[in-house]
């Protein structure tokens, strides 16, 4: 049995308004795992090219932008992604 690899049943969205509520949720739902798994990576990267102190710095001022810009409650929802999937892999 193979599984489908995209969000929707024929693989694309042609308009997101379409999309039944459930498609909505899972696209939200891969679009917050990413966006987290994505700011992880930046921030290993910087703490590699600048040093711990400085990395530590440059995500609260990321984090600063993205709460101006969605919200406490939006930057509360990344930073919960964030700790789940730092947590998840330090349990490998």
């Amino acid at each position: 049995m193979t599984t489908n690899p995209y969000l929707t049943e024929d693989g694309k969205a042609k308009n997101l308004a379409l999309l039944t509520s459930t498609e909505r949720c899972k696209m939200l739902e891969t679009l917050r795992k990413t966006e987290a798994k994505e700011w992880l990576r930046r921030y290993r990267l910087k703490v590699k090219e600048t040093g711990k102190q400085q990395a530590q710095a440059w995500l609260l001022g990321v984090k600063e932008g993205i709460k101006k810009r969605r919200g406490q409650a939006g930057l509360d929802t990344l930073i919960a992604e964030m700790q789940r999937q730092r947590h998840d892999v330090n349990r490998l």
